[in-house]
C-alpha cells in the first residue's frame, strides 16, 4: 500500500511539474495592454518619481511581453521573420525605455520625456511591420 500512494504521488508531482509551464503561458495581449496604460501614465507625468515609477511598470511590462509569443505568431517557427521582427521590436523598445529611465534617475525630466514619447513612434513602426 505504501508504495502505491508512493508511487502514485510521484506520477501527480511529475504531471504537475509537466503542466505548469503550459499554465504559466505569457499573454503578450494582456502585457501590451499593461504597457499601453503605463505609457499613458508616462505622459503624463511630471516629476521624476512618478515618471520613474511609470517608466519602471512599464519596463517590466515589456519585458513580460518580450518573454511571450502573440497569439498570431504561436504557430509560427520561432525564426520565421514576423517572431524575429517582434523579437526585434520589443529589444528596442526596452532599450529606449532603459534611455529614459536614466535620463529619470539623472533628474532630466523634460529630455526622458521626450525620449519616451519616442516609444510611440517605435511601436507604430513595428505595429506596421507586424501588420497589427
Amino acid at each position: 500500500m505504501k508504495k502505491c500512494v508512493t508511487l502514485i504521488s510521484s506520477v501527480l508531482l511529475s504531471s504537475a511539474v509537466l503542466i505548469a509551464p503550459a499554465f504559466a503561458a505569457v499573454d503578450v495581449e494582456d502585457a501590451m495592454k499593461d504597457m499601453s496604460k503605463s505609457y499613458r501614465l508616462v505622459m503624463k507625468d511630471a516629476d521624476a518619481a512618478s515618471l520613474k515609477k511609470d517608466l519602471t511598470t512599464l519596463r517590466a511590462a515589456a519585458v513580460e511581453a518580450q518573454s511571450g509569443v502573440p497569439g498570431n505568431m504561436k504557430k509560427q517557427a520561432p525564426d520565421s521573420t514576423d517572431r524575429k521582427t517582434f523579437t526585434e521590436g520589443m529589444k528596442k523598445l526596452i532599450a529606449q525605455i532603459d534611455v529614459a529611465i536614466k535620463l529619470t534617475d539623472e533628474g532630466k525630466v523634460p529630455e526622458a520625456k521626450a525620449e519616451a514619447a519616442k516609444l510611440k513612434d517605435l511601436m507604430n513602426e513595428y505595429h506596421a511591420k507586424l501588420g497589427v
